[in-house]
């Protein structure tokens, strides 16, 4: 699910004692899953699972759950970093799912919540798509505390047979996306229209471009999507696939409407596989509203449509959300 930062007038923008000498920390293996676990003072367990390998372009997915090993009732303190990892790739990339978190306006405060005895609470799952090289190692954090390493292996796969191979299988996974833009050669931007899935709204005159780097066994594409197709300033930042600086989110420098779209692909010899997707738009504000579509795995879905006006920043899903702010007055 893609999380959605809507910016009219400006941003209205646990810690546990330390109990070292009584935690407890461990790993395990089986055929199919690895996990860790960690006694976090003297009651609570937690426990972090997942798989033993994982392909390219899925999503690898640590479970954490914590357990009151006690006979009394514990209050824990449960929020959205309750449950987080660390993840260190084969080629030195480090991915830290509290990241895309840290410093954003509106996080609602942790939630106290009685376990009662022998009683376990799941503090979800940790799902992150692959598109690096491995063996993976993965620090799970619970409650902010780092449990054992999880080491998790990339299943081999075939490379795409070569770039131009690699550029249709895009082209071809990106739901029509790129069909009137469509680039040719990793590298080299054109410039063409993106159209509406559906209805009566302009298309979007934009620049197009694609880049290619190997993984090895597989390869990355990054795709962007700038309109107008002279828009300046935009800058890709991985491995979080975002279009501003982490922790905060920036527009640009530039005058309103414009929109960029960032959609990275795994590529091997048998298909491409959307990973992660970034939006990034501004107009000014107007009676006129425009049209939304998000990206779905069966193709493009209406979302209806948004006023237009302010600026919105859109991230966290396998595809983008695109506005058709080719329906929202220009600056004059």
């Amino acid at each position: 699910m893609s999380v959605l930062v809507a910016l009219a007038a400006g941003l209205s923008v646990w810690a546990g004692s330390r109990q070292a000498n009584a935690s407890v920390m461990e790993a395990k293996s089986s055929a199919a899953t690895v996990s860790s676990t960690r006694l976090l003072g003297r009651r609570l367990r937690c426990t972090a699972s997942v798989r033993a390998e994982v392909e390219p372009g899925q999503a690898i997915s640590v479970k954490l759950a914590i357990h009151n090993r006690s006979k009394r009732t514990v209050e824990v303190k449960l929020w959205v970093f309750s449950a987080q990892i660390v993840l260190r790739a084969g080629d030195g990339t480090v991915y830290d799912s509290r990241a895309l978190l840290a410093g954003l306006p509106g996080i609602p405060p942790p939630i106290p919540t009685k376990l009662r005895p022998g009683k376990s609470v799941r503090l979800g799952a940790v799902k992150v798509p692959v598109r690096w090289s491995g063996p993976l190692r993965i620090t799970p954090e619970c409650m902010g505390k780092p449990l054992p390493v999880l080491r998790v292996a990339v299943a081999p796969s075939a490379p795409p047979a070569d770039q131009t191979t690699a550029v249709d299988e895009v082209v071809a996974a990106s739901a029509h996306l790129l069909d009137q833009c469509r680039p040719q050669t990793p590298g080299v931007p054109v410039y063409g229209q993106i159209d509406p899935p559906a209805g009566n709204a302009p298309p979007l005159d934009a620049q197009c471009s694609l880049t290619l780097n190997s993984e090895g066994t597989f390869s990355v594409a990054q795709v962007l999507v700038l309109v107008p197709s002279d828009l300046a300033g935009v800058q890709v930042f991985l491995p979080y696939e975002t279009l501003w600086p982490t922790g905060r989110v920036d527009g640009l420098p530039s005058d309103p409407p414009y929109e960029a779209i960032a959609w990275q692909f795994v590529v091997t010899a048998s298909r491409a596989t959307p990973v992660a997707a970034a939006t990034l738009e501004a107009s000014d504000f107007s009676t006129r509203s425009a049209p939304s579509w998000e990206w779905t795995p069966s193709g493009f879905r209406s979302q209806g449509a948004g006023s237009c006006g302010g600026t919105v920043f859109i991230w966290g899903g396998r595809g983008p959300e695109i506005d058709f702010i080719s329906a929202c007055p220009a600056t004059p």
